[in-house]
């Protein structure tokens, strides 16, 4: 969703600039900031806290407590894809930024960046544990992720 309509992220972000992934929570919208993404992940902060399991339940939370950032252009500028979504390989293609990211933020849990879909090919070999970041990826892996998998 943008501004109230569906868009196709796989074909055209048209005026969208950033956009949140939350398969779990039922969310997939986009906005034309990222200013306008981070007051709506803190608007969503208690309903993605209220549905994670109870430690006594069961030990495992299907969303990370913070996003997974993915930037198109160094320094984190450009376009901006932020992900909750933990525990499988998400496909970049889904959502127009295949072989697009150039720098990242990596929230509370650790992450692996694959060069192709499902985690195939070679796995980025920089820093991808928790709160780490890349402002400027290694130049032979600017524009070539294909997949992620927050654990």
């Amino acid at each position: 969703m943008f501004e109230g309509r569906t868009i196709d992220l796989s074909r055209d972000w048209g005026q969208a600039r950033a956009c949140l992934v939350w398969r779990e929570g039922g969310v997939l919208e986009c906005f034309r900031n990222s200013e306008a993404l981070d007051a709506r992940e803190a608007e969503l902060g208690p309903r993605r806290r209220s549905s994670e399991p109870t430690p006594s339940v069961a030990s495992y939370s299907y969303s990370c407590s913070s996003s997974f950032r993915l930037y198109e252009d160094n320094w984190y500028g450009g376009r901006r894809l932020s992900f909750w979504d933990r525990g499988y390989w998400q496909n970049l293609w889904n959502y127009g930024f295949e072989d697009r990211t150039s720098s990242y933020a990596v929230g509370a849990c650790p992450v692996w960046l694959a060069e192709h879909g499902d985690g195939g090919g070679w796995w980025y070999p920089g820093p991808t544990y928790a709160y780490a970041g890349e402002p400027v990826m290694q130049w032979d892996w600017q524009d070539t992720i294909s997949s992620i998998y927050i654990g």
